[in-house]
Parts: structure tokens; C-alpha cells; sequence
């Protein structure tokens, strides 16, 4: 399509409303000669999207091109720019020592600052350090990512890198080196508890005793050795109950902890703190004036006897310093065990696999940045052609030459390269018949046409060859006349004299075969001579007379007209002039002489301009142009080959998705029991228990999962230790990850595990530190367990399976089905035919429509965990009624809805209506049935009411005579009307006779 070719053509090749119509080879149009004016027009060709690929089909190579080029070039850049990346998994758990006092833990961190605290550009660096190459902090920090849950105690770590085991074994070393860095920083904050905290109030207490020792020891006068004595018996007395009261609290500790517990070690410290100290005072007391023997056997003064009150007081504080000094050293202990032991708060629950680790999906990205570059590419390829389409002003098509040209198109030849001879002559046959049909005024009439075109080259002799061919094998007579001028130079006399040799013809030029002669051009001046040979004795099918340059000789012309009007005499004769190109003046001094002549294009070979101005020229020396045909048309348009094909393909696509549909509404897995299910439809384990009832009840219907009762995240238990009632734990949730803790039993597994196989591994883990424990666990709440409700339910969503439960019960627990209300009338709005259960991912062979509707009770199975119920949504069925009712229309369907009813429905009858022959049309319209209800019988209680069904169509027929009876009625009235009318008039006229 050339835009630029007719200031009144549409944008893109659009064709002027005023062209003329389309004909292919052998088609014509309907209204005889008429329509082969020059100014003939036709209906716009609106573009659309046939007309775009027809553009695009010659050029479809360009598309290709384009498409491959920009594709290949994004795909380069895809894979230079996005980098192979994967990315490892992995996650910590925090958590708290077992055992440890509440003072040595520390403040509490959010997950958002623990994060942060295990990034530290110290701990990168040092993990940058190990590997080979040695990696940056900053490097490390872009490719690691710390994702806490803000529901656990989980910690998500990610780490990206070019390879997959390089990402697997640097996100291990980081977890490792993280491990270790909170030991380390939990380590050292106890420390700093013992070194600047605890040891500073042990030493300021060791001040106060001293003190106190002093004031104790000093001798008052008049008391001598004797107090002294005293005094140190006292002291050894009273370290003596101090380690009685340690060794009884260590044989407690020891009573419930094993000896690697870090109580009992630091109570053992205590004891050997005081033994030592016991040494000391017994070492003291030997040094005094008194002999042992008087030693061991004195005891402390009776109060007012030696001793005076002030010791007393001294004494009590002394004491109460030296207790606070034994715990004191005790936590002190306790603090250096647990840091030169130090278990960590966090520890890796789940390290990073090769079978974890996720790519980058480059191979996608790549594709995918490859197609939006291979449509890019397509989309320049396609303006590239629209644009060159749109700058080229050649006619290729027949849409091009009608535009420009404002002549029909007759009829197109395509190559004759690819056409078989037989393909060729009955091309020809049609082409002729459809030439001759149109310009002779009988179809045993000769006639005259010449045949022109923009340019030399586009075909000329070979359609005047076909046609001349075929016009011979129909009984006629031809003669072929070759007009076109040699170039010669013309004298004034008219006379021409070469000066070049005459091109040669083209090979398919050919105006003569076996059936054909040819005559000089001296036979203008007789034209007797080309009748002899028409009708002679001797006469040829087919007669040929080439004329040279000779037309710019008046006398010369005038002898072609006379000699064309002698020739259009011989009956049955066909005269067919190739004229020269319409760039030469010869083609119009010799067409203005032709009573037809007909437009010949070349696709692809006349200019859009050009042929407007030669046609112009042909119409001003009023040339009878009565239509075009088009050579060497480059093909059949695709709208007039696909369309076919597409019906086909639809139409087989439409068949193959009503076939699937019928099997799977036919298939035996929806509707029969699950012991005739074929293989793989539904297990044939899925068994239903079931006693006929609304509930389960009895205990023998238990199913699997039931009487091997397993917990799971989300259930609440008790934990409690037998005969140590303050060491009870309430309300424990059995967290995400499937573990539970309890005392020094930390993150024991108890997802998958019955009661008492977790009791039992909580007892294995509480024996490494305590004798003999026995832990009793009560479930409290049982939330692991759970169902799913969706589709037409009032309550949609997840339920907790607390206890056993059936469908009805399940449903019951949704509030029942979603309904609607219409005209009054509530219906249910879900299609039980089309829901379904499903268990452990197959579809359950339970049937609804025999729960809900016929109360069959054996379909009420019990609910197991992870079924999930699906109650599919229906549409509100209707019924037609049309015909001769007061209001046609829809009537909503009930299950008692009647003929009667629907009709009542809708205003009821008409006048005009037939009631003895009501028809209802039921089931698809490809095999209909018809049924003819008497409604006159049911009205007068003579026959039953028809009951209907969804979808039903109702027509009520107007009575057959109704014609007849408003003819009647008519007649009857206007005889009344007169008779009424003449009786007045003959009452009104009597009393009043004229005078």
C-alpha cells in the first residue's frame, strides 16, 4: 500500500471510498457493463488486520532478521551484565543457657539489634580472613543477609555468591565464627560481672570483716588470754555450722544434679572455702597461751560472764558479713565457671546444604531480557517495513491499482513459472469467458480490445497471447495486432528509416503458434487481405499483424480506423491490440480509435504517478478504459487462505474441551465408591467409618490418626516434674519449629511424637542433669490439627480439629451454606454435584447431593487433618416463557415450579392465546425434546399440572384461526355499526320530512 500515491487514500494504504470493487481471475461484477466505467467507485477497504499482514508477508524475512539480530544482541548484554549468583540458606536459634541465674544472662536484645550485633565489621573481617581469597568486611556485608522472625526466635541467614559451594562453605564458616562470637561476647560479660562487680563486693566485705575481727580480737582490760580463747572457739564453732549447712546444701544439689551441674560445682568450692578457713581458725587457736586439750574442750561463756555484750553485737555481724561473703564467692564461682564454660546463647539450627541453595535464575533472566530484545527487534522490523511500505509508490496489489487508477479489477494472473499448462489454459478459459461476457453484447459476438500498460515490460503479449488462445479454442476467430513502435525515426513524408535494431521479444511473447500466420503492415492499405485470411478458403484460427512506428502519419491513422471498421464486420471475430506502453504517445493516437481498451499492471513495476498522469492523458483523448487487470500478482491475500483453517482449529479445540469436560463429569472417581476407583484416581486406603449418625461417638470409630495422637506446632501443654511442684511450667507452646523446653531439657523435638514419647525424651534429657527425674506433661490445647472450608460457606477459612468431627458437624462449625434470596424465595447458592473433598491430595469419593438432599447419613465420613471441603458455587437456574403471555420473560426455578405456575409467573395469558397446545422445549438445542401440555385440561382439573425443570423454554401459541376470528369480528362489528347507523338515520329523518 503507497500512501503517498493519492491524496485521497487513507492512512497506510487505506483505499478511497471511491475505488472500484475487487474481482478475481473469472469473477465480474453484478451489474453488467455499467460498472466498467472510468469513473466507476467502490466501498472503502478499511485497514485491519488482514490487510497489515498482507503487507507484511513479502517482507516476512526482514521480521526474522530484525528479531534475530536485536535478540542476539540482548542476549549478549544479559549475559554480561546479569552474573551467575546463588544464594545458601541457613538459620540460628536463640536461646537460654539451662540452669544459669537469671543475674548472669544480661538485658534482653530485640532480633533487629541481634542482627546488627552479629554483622560487626570485626567479625566479617575475621571471616573474610579464613577464606581463600581473602574477602573485604564490606564485600562480605553485601553478600550476607540477616533476616530475623519476628514470631521465633529464628534467625535467617543468606549469603550470595558466584558458586554454590563456595556460598555453601562461606555461609558455614560465618555461622561458626558467629557461634563464637556471642560465646565469646557472653564469656566476656560475665567476666566483667565477676571481675567488677562481684570481686569488688568480696573485697569490701573482707574490709568489714577485718574490721570487725579487730574490734572482736582486741582484749578489753582485765580479760586477758581467757577472752581470746573465747573468742577463737567461737570463731571455729561458728565456721562449723557454716559447713555443716554447705555440705547439707550440696548433698541436696547433689540429691537432684549430676556432678558436671555448675551449682554443684560452685557449692563444692564453697565447702573447700570454708575447710580452709576452719584450718586457719584451728591454726590460731594453737598459737594461744591455753594447752589444746583445754582448747577443744572450752566453750564459748555464758553471756554476762566473761564476755561482754558489745562482742555479742560484733559477733551477729561478723556473721551475717561472712554469709553474705560465702554466697557472694559462691555467684563469683559460678560466673567463672559459666565463662570459662561458656555454651553460648545461639546455636545453629539448620546449617547451609548444596540441595538449599537457590540461583539467581540467570538462564530465565537472560531469556527473558533475549525476548523483550527479540520484540523490540520486531517491533523496528515492523516499523522499518510499514515505514518502506508506505514510501514505496509502486501498485503491487489490486487494491493499490484500484486506488490509483479508479478502474475495477478485472481479474490477476499470478507467475506462470509455477503454473502447469493445464493450470494455464483453464486461467486463460476463465479469463476469456469473463472478457468476453462483459464486452460483447452476445456470447456469440466478437469484439474489440486493446490492452495497455505504464511501462514496456509488464506482460502485455503474453495476455494477448492467452487470451488469444483461449478466444480460438472457443470457435472464434482472432487477429492479434502488435502496435508497438520499433524505434525509428519518422520523415516528413511519414516515411520511417531505421536507425537501431528492434529489441528482441521476451520469451513468453509469443503471438504466434502452430494455428497462426502473420501478414506485413502493407495490409492497412487492404484490409481484404486479413479478411481472406480470417474467412478465406484457407483461413487461420489465429491471424497476427505487427505494425511499426508509423501512427504519426495522418493518412496512416486514418487507414487503421477504416481498416478496424472493415475487420469489426467478419462475425465471430475477436481483434486484440497490444498497444504500446501509455509512456509512449503512440499508445494514445492508436487507443482513441479502440472502443475498449483495458489497463494492464505489473505488481511491483508502474510508478503510482506516472500511471495517474498516463491515464489521465488516455481519459482526455477520451480513451473507453473499461477496467484493469493485474500480472504476476504476488499472491492469494492471507483473509482469503487462513480463514478455514482457523474454523477448523477452533472448531476442533471447542470439541476437544467439551470431550474433557463430559469425561470428567462422567468419570467414575466423582460418582462411584472408592473400591471401583481405577488405579490412581483415589486411593483405595480412603476408607469412610461411619455409623449412620451426625456425630462420631463411639470409640471403635476412631480413625488411624486418632488412636496414634501426635503433637505438633501450636499445641499448649503442662510440664511439671514429680514431687517438685514449684518447678511447674504452664501454658507451653509447642513453638514453630516443632520443640519445646523445659528446665535444662532445651529444644527437645515434639512435633510428630505421641505423649509419651515426649515425655520420654524429656526425662533422657533432664538425666543428664538431675537423679532420677520424671516428668508428667498434660496437653492443654490441641491446635496443630487443622481443616479447610472454602467455597459457597458462610465461613470460609482454616479450623482447628479439636475434636473428632464429621462433614455435617464441619459444616455446621462453617454456619452452614451461603444462599440468596430471589423473588422470595431462598436458595442454596452452592452445586453439590460439583464439590468434592479432598484428602492427602486426591479427591474423596463422597457424594454431596446425597448427603444434603436425600439425607444419606453413610456419606457423613469423619473429618481427618488436612482434608480440605470444598462446596462448589451454583448457578440460580432459570425458566423461559415466551409466546402470547402478558409478560414475556425469565421465572426463577423452584423444584415445585409447574407450566401453570411460570405462565402465572409472568401476567398470564394473552387474547390471543392458544391454552390446548402449550409447547416445552427441554435439553440442548442440538437434540431437543418438545412436549405439548394441555393447560385448557389443567385448568379445568381434567389432567395434572407439568412440572418443569431448569433451563425449560415455554412458547405459547396464539390460536390457529385467530385471523379468521378477528376477520369475523371485524365484519360482525361493521355490520352492526351500519345497521345501528341506519336505523338512527331513518328515526331521525321520518319526523322531519322536508317541505
Amino acid at each position: 500500500m503507497k500512501d503517498n500515491l493519492n491524496a485521497n487514500a487513507g492512512p497506510l494504504g487505506r483505499p478511497n471510498p471511491g475505488a472500484a470493487p475487487e474481482y478475481s481471475a473469472g469473477e465480474s461484477p453484478r451489474n453488467g457493463h455499467s460498472s466498467f466505467q472510468t469513473n466507476g467507485h467502490s466501498p472503502s477497504k478499511p485497514f485491519n488486520m488482514w490487510v497489515a499482514l498482507d503487507l507484511l508477508a513479502p517482507r516476512w524475512h526482514w521480521l526474522v532478521l530484525g528479531t534475530i539480530l536485536c535478540g542476539g544482541l540482548f542476549y549478549l548484554l544479559g549475559w554480561y551484565v546479569v552474573r551467575p549468583k546463588f544464594t545458601a540458606n541457613a538459620q540460628l536459634i536463640r536461646y537460654d543457657t539451662p540452669g544459669m541465674d537469671e543475674a548472669f544472662k544480661g538485658t534482653p536484645v530485640s532480633g533487629d539489634t541481634f542482627a546488627a550485633l552479629i554483622q560487626d565489621p570485626s567479625l566479617l573481617k575475621k571471616v573474610g580472613q579464613e577464606v581463600f581469597p581473602p574477602i573485604s568486611p564490606d564485600a562480605l556485608s553485601k553478600q550476607l543477609k540477616v533476616d530475623p522472625d519476628p514470631d521465633s526466635d529464628l534467625i535467617k541467614v543468606q549469603l550470595a555468591a558466584r558458586d554454590p559451594r563456595q556460598a555453601v562453605d562461606l555461609l558455614n564458616i560465618y555461622l561458626t565464627n558467629a557461634v563464637e562470637y556471642t560465646r565469646q561476647l557472653a564469656a566476656r560479660q560475665l567476666s566483667m560481672i565477676s571481675s567488677n562487680f562481684l570481686q569488688k563486693q568480696v573485697a569490701e566485705i573482707d574490709k568489714d570483716i577485718k574490721d570487725l575481727e579487730a574490734q572482736f580480737f582486741a582484749v578489753p582490760p582485765g580479760l586477758g588470754n581467757t577472752n581470746r580463747l573465747a573468742q577463737t572457739n567461737w570463731r571455729i564453732n561458728e565456721l562449723s555450722q557454716r559447713l555443716q549447712k554447705a555440705l547439707a546444701d550440696l548433698d541436696d544439689l547433689k540429691l537432684h544434679f549430676t556432678d558436671i551441674h555448675p551449682k554443684v560445682q560452685a557449692q563444692e568450692q564453697a565447702v573447700a572455702q570454708l575447710r580452709s578457713e576452719m584450718a586457719q581458725a584451728a591454726t590460731n587457736q594453737t598459737q594461744t597461751s591455753f594447752t589444746p586439750q583445754a582448747a577443744v574442750g572450752m566453750t564459748p561463756p555464758a553471756p554476762g560472764q566473761a564476755i561482754s555484750p558489745e562482742l555479742d553485737i560484733v559477733h551477729i555481724k561478723m556473721r551475717a558479713l561472712e554469709d553474705g561473703r560465702l554466697e557472694l564467692l559462691k555467684r563469683e564461682r559460678e560466673a567463672e565457671l559459666y565463662a570459662a564454660n561458656e555454651p553460648g546463647n545461639v546455636r545453629v539450627y539448620a546449617a547451609a546444604e548444596p540441595k538449599t541453595v537457590k540461583d539467581n535464575w540467570r538462564r530465565l533472566k537472560i531469556g527473558l531480557v533475549t525476548f523483550i530484545g527479540g520484540g523490540l527487534g520486531l517491533a523496528a522490523s515492523l516499523v522499518l517495513v510499514f515505514l518502506v511500505e508506505f514510501l514505496d509508490n509502486r501498485l503491487k496489489t489490486p487494491d493499490d491499482i484500484t486506488r490509483v487508477t479508479k478502474l475495477p479489477v478485472l481479474t490477476t494472473l499470478g507467475n506462470l513459472r509455477e503454473m502447469e499448462p493445464h493450470d494455464r489454459a483453464q486461467w486463460a478459459f476463465r479469463a476469456w469467458t469473463m472478457l468476453q461476457g462483459r464486452l460483447s453484447p452476445s456470447a456469440n459476438h466478437g469484439l474489440v480490445c486493446g490492452i495497455t500498460s505504464s511501462a514496456p515490460g509488464e506482460g502485455r503479449s503474453t495476455w494477448i497471447s492467452l487470451l488469444a488462445e483461449a478466444a480460438s479454442m472457443t470457435g472464434f476467430r482472432v487477429l492479434t495486432i502488435a502496435t508497438r513502435p520499433s524505434p525509428e525515426h519518422v520523415n516528413s513524408n511519414g516515411d520511417s528509416t531505421p536507425t537501431e535494431k528492434p529489441k528482441p521479444q521476451a520469451p513468453e511473447a509469443n503471438h504466434t503458434n502452430n494455428h497462426s500466420s502473420a501478414i506485413t503492415p502493407s495490409v492497412l492499405s487492404s484490409p481484404a487481405k486479413v479478411t481472406e485470411q480470417l474467412i478465406g478458403p484457407n483461413s487461420q484460427p489465429v491471424v497476427h499483424i505487427p505494425l511499426p512506428g508509423w501512427v504519426w502519419n495522418l493518412e496512416r491513422r486514418c487507414q487503421w480506423r477504416e481498416a478496424l471498421q472493415h475487420w469489426r464486420e467478419i462475425d465471430n471475430l475477436v481483434i486484440l491490440v497490444e498497444l504500446p506502453p501509455a509512456c509512449l504517445p503512440e499508445a494514445v493516437l492508436l487507443g482513441s480509435n479502440l472502443p475498449n481498451m483495458l489497463w494492464l499492471t505489473a505488481s511491483g513495476t508502474a510508478q503510482a504517478g506516472e500511471t495517474r498522469e498516463q491515464l489521465e492523458t488516455l481519459r482526455d483523448a477520451r480513451c473507453n478504459l473499461v477496467g484493469a487487470v493485474l500480472n504476476r500478482e504476488p499472491g492469494r491475500p492471507l483473509k482469503q487462505r487462513f480463514p478455514r483453517w482457523m474454523g477448523g482449529f477452533l472448531a476442533a479445540g471447542l470439541l476437544g474441551l467439551n470431550q474433557a469436560r463430559a469425561q470428567g463429569t462422567n468419570s467414575p472417581a466423582l460418582a462411584e465408591p472408592a473400591a471401583n476407583q481405577p488405579a490412581g484416581s483415589i486411593a483405595p486406603d480412603f476408607t469412610a467409618q461411619t455409623n449412620a449418625s451426625f456425630s462420631v461417638f463411639n470409640p471403635a470409630q476412631r480413625a488411624a490418626w486418632e488412636r496414634h495422637l501426635t503433637l505438633g506446632p501450636g499445641d499448649v501443654l503442662t510440664l511439671n516434674l514429680y514431687g517438685e511442684p514449684a518447678l511447674t511450667r504452664a501454658q507451653v507452646a509447642i513453638g514453630p519449629d516443632g520443640r519445646v523446653s523445659y528446665l535444662e531439657a532445651q529444644d527437645v523435638m515434639a512435633a510428630g511424637l505421641t505423649v509419651d514419647e515426649l515425655r520420654d525424651k524429656v526425662d533422657q534429657a533432664l538425666s543428664e542433669y538431675r537423679r532420677a527425674p520424671h516428668c508428667m506433661i498434660t496437653p492443654i490445647a490441641y491446635r496443630s490439627k487443622h481443616y479447610y472450608m472454602l467455597g459457597k460457606v458462610a465461613t470460609k477459612g482454616v479450623f482447628v480439629l479439636d475434636r473428632p468431627l464429621t462433614v455435617l458437624e464441619a459444616l455446621g462449625r462453617a454456619h452452614g451454606l451461603e444462599n440468596a434470596l430471589v423473588d422470595r424465595n431462598v436458595f442454596d447458592l452452592a452445586d453439590f454435584k460439583r464439590s468434592f473433598l479432598a484428602r492427602r491430595g486426591k479427591r474423596f469419593a463422597l457424594d454431596f447431593e446425597r448427603l444434603f438432599q436425600q439425607g444419606d447419613l453413610s456419606q457423613n465420613i469423619a473429618i481427618e487433618p488436612g482434608d480440605y471441603i470444598y462446596l462448589a458455587p451454583g448457578d440460580i437456574n432459570q425458566v423461559y416463557v415466551l409466546g402470547e403471555v402478558r409478560s414475556p420473560g425469565t421465572v426463577d426455578y423452584i423444584p415445585t415450579l409447574t407450566v401453570v405456575g411460570a405462565i402465572a409467573e409472568r401476567g398470564g395469558y394473552t387474547e390471543r392465546a392458544f391454552k390446548m397446545r402449550v409447547i416445552v422445549m427441554r435439553g440442548s438445542l442440538s437434540n431437543p425434546e418438545k412436549f405439548v401440555v394441555n393447560t385448557h385440561a389443567i385448568l379445568d382439573a381434567q389432567a395434572p399440572d407439568f412440572k418443569l425443570q431448569p433451563k425449560d423454554i415455554i412458547f405459547v401459541n396464539s390460536r390457529p384461526f385467530i385471523k379468521v376470528e378477528e376477520a369475523a369480528d371485524l365484519a360482525a362489528t361493521a355490520f352492526i355499526q351500519s345497521v345501528i347507523a341506519s336505523w338512527v338515520g331513518v328515526d331521525v329523518v321520518q319526523p322531519f320530512p322536508l317541505q
